[in-house]
């Protein structure tokens, strides 16, 4: 039943009442029995159609409730999808990687047929990309110190254990001030940079997806010095406190993952600490 149902029944029962009163005199305002056993079937036949009006409206809301139940179950399922997609497409891109680390070992190798023939170096095969393994030593600056790093093609951004993450406003922009732990020391480094960014990450062990900080660092691994993105997480439960991701990696390095520590850090040459 619609609402103009019950909008109107007041209007309808004023009516029955006055066209029952009418056939009296004006000082006679007592109503017969038949009057009054009409008006009763009137107000049954209205409870009714307001029990039916109820039955419809529960029914109604027993739908919508078995619709959000299906939608929570689809969006249950599109996560856990999503999730096992982000684990294929990292196995293929370390498969990838395996696959263009032997290619590359082999035409460094130098042929057993061909005595005398030059060694093929990644310059003579037309690039400079610099070889790591799946760890490698990289220099963070701040704070300056040296940090064993996992090199995962499989992730996207880079990403650095930060304690204490906290985001505000400067000047009308987004800032974030989190703790770094350099390895080996029990001194908590506090650093304060612009927000570049935020990235939203998806984990099969949470149900909602993490919107997390991203800043610009200055890092080093081997000869490539540069600046470029980290995203900001509590990376506390896990092996290495650095992740290096594609962003640093394409267009610059090869990896090779059944090596580790291929690309050695200089010494540094300012008068900061370097724990290497």
């Amino acid at each position: 039943m619609d609402m103009s149902t019950f909008r109107i029944l007041p209007a309808l029962f004023l009516v029955l009442l006055a066209g029952t009163v009418s056939g009296c005199g004006m000082n006679n305002y007592l109503l017969s029995k038949q009057d009054l056993s009409r008006v009763t079937d009137r107000l049954s036949a209205v409870e009714k159609q307001l029990e039916l009006g109820k039955t419809e409206t529960e029914l109604l809301l027993e739908h919508i409730q078995s619709q959000e139940r299906l939608l929570q179950q689809t969006s249950e399922e599109t996560a856990s999808a999503l999730a096992s997609l982000e684990d294929q497409i990292r196995e293929n891109h370390v498969q990838t990687d395996t696959k263009l680390t032997s290619l590359h070992n082999s035409l460094q190798a130098e042929p057993q047929s061909t005595p005398g023939r030059q060694q093929p170096t990644l310059e003579s095969i037309g690039t400079d990309k610099l070889v790591v393994g799946r760890l490698e030593k990289v220099r963070l600056t701040p704070p300056g110190r040296v940090f064993h790093a996992r090199i995962d093609t499989g992730a996207t951004t880079s990403s650095l254990d930060a304690r204490e993450i906290q985001v505000f406003e400067r000047d009308g922009k987004r800032w974030v001030r989190f703790q770094i732990q350099a390895p080996n020391e029990e001194t908590l480094y506090k650093v304060e940079k612009p927000v570049v960014r935020r990235v939203r990450i998806i984990q099969a062990s949470k149900d909602e997806a993490d919107r997390r900080p991203v800043v610009e660092l200055q890092f080093q691994i081997g000869r490539i010095k540069m600046l470029e993105e980290f995203t900001l997480e509590d990376r506390s439960h896990m092996d290495y406190q650095v992740l290096i991701g594609r962003n640093i990696l394409r267009d610059l390095m090869v990896v090779d993952v059944a090596k580790e520590f291929l690309a050695p850090l200089p010494k540094e040459t300012s008068s900061g600490k370097d724990n290497s």
